[in-house]
């Protein structure tokens, strides 16, 4: 028998891909959730294997006009602490 605890959200496993949907596409399913994450409705897990992936995306695909990263790490640190995601 499941037990219930009304104190605990209910949670969901993002994967990498989620994680960009959520993020780059604002209606989104996966963007709902993030917002509901953020209001502490759900609880949104991922591996720390997502956010290295991620992490690789921003760092190669958003580049400005000379190639370079349009982030800093400081500031992909700060992206990773301020995302509702529980990183493992």
């Amino acid at each position: 028998m499941k037990a219930t605890r009304p104190d605990k959200p209910t949670t969901w496993e993002f994967t990498a891909e989620h994680l960009v949907r959520a993020i780059f596409d604002s209606t989104s399913e996966e963007a709902k959730l993030l917002e509901l994450s953020a209001l502490n409705i759900v609880e949104l897990h991922a591996s720390g294997m997502v956010w290295n992936k991620f992490l690789w995306l921003m760092m190669n695909v958003m580049k400005d006009a000379s190639g370079s990263s349009i982030f800093t790490g400081a500031q992909l640190g700060r992206m990773k602490n301020s995302i509702p995601v529980i990183f493992h």
